[in-house]
C-alpha cells in the first residue's frame, strides 16, 4: 500500500495543529514562570521585613550602649572632680 500525498489543506491543518501545541506549551511555561516569580517576590519581601526588624533591634541596642557609655563616662568624670 502506498502512501497518499497529503493535500495542501491537510499540510496547513497539520502545521496549525503544531503551532497550537507550541502555543499551549508556551502558555504553560509562562504560567509556571509567573508563579515562580511570585514566590521569589514573596520571599524577597519576607527577607526585607526580617532585615528591617533586625536593623530596628540592633539600632535600639546601639543607642542603649551609647546612653550607657555616656552615663558611665559622666559618672567617672563626676567622681574624679575635686571637691
Amino acid at each position: 500500500m502506498t502512501e497518499q500525498p497529503i493535500t495542501q489543506a491537510q499540510d496547513h491543518d497539520r502545521r496549525i495543529g503544531r503551532l497550537e501545541g507550541i502555543a499551549e506549551q508556551l502558555t504553560e511555561q509562562n504560567r509556571q514562570t509567573n508563579a515562580r516569580l511570585d514566590r521569589i517576590e514573596q520571599a524577597i519581601a519576607e527577607q526585607g521585613r526580617q532585615i528591617n526588624g533586625r536593623i530596628d533591634s540592633l539600632t535600639r541596642w546601639l543607642v542603649g550602649m551609647q546612653v550607657a557609655s555616656l552615663i558611665a563616662l559622666g559618672t567617672l568624670i563626676l567622681t574624679r572632680l575635686p571637691s
